[in-house]
């Protein structure tokens, strides 16, 4: 059985040569089934794996929004320093590009704050789902 694809449920985790699973089945334990427990950890890991990338898609979508936000506040500075009529309201522009920067920080905040719930419903929900598989195997035995 020497397949180089690996088989529908095999955990093969990109390590060349290591099956891990059959490592873990020849280390047989009295009273403890190791496929379950691989298959547990197999989900732990899936688990981990969904939540980086939420992370990681959540701090690039707030980057992005964020050098957009500096955009346009660097066009907006621009255009009003150019303009010589602005010279007399510097105080109404200083103010209005304070109240601009405050609800677009508002709306960053609210947008990590979202992502970061996402985050923790992921981990909740895998935590959740190990703790009913511990108990319907501790049920069952």
């Amino acid at each position: 059985m020497s397949d180089s694809k690996p088989k529908a449920g095999s955990a093969d985790w990109g390590l060349p040569g290591l099956d891990f699973a059959k490592l873990i089945e020849s280390c047989q334990i009295s009273g403890v089934d190791m496929k379950a427990l691989l298959e547990m950890e197999k989900k732990n890991i899936d688990a981990l794996i969904e939540v980086n990338r939420s992370a990681y898609d959540s701090w690039r979508n707030l980057m992005a929004r964020q050098a957009e936000v500096f955009q346009e506040t660097m066009t907006a500075i621009a255009a009003e320093a150019g303009n010589e009529a602005a010279a007399g309201r510097r105080a109404e522009i200083a103010r209005q590009g304070f109240e601009t920067a405050l609800a677009n920080m508002r709306q960053l905040a609210e947008t990590a704050t979202e992502q970061q719930k996402q985050t923790v419903e992921i981990l909740r929900r895998r935590f959740e789902e190990g703790m009913a598989a511990m108990r319907a195997r501790g049920g069952s035995t």
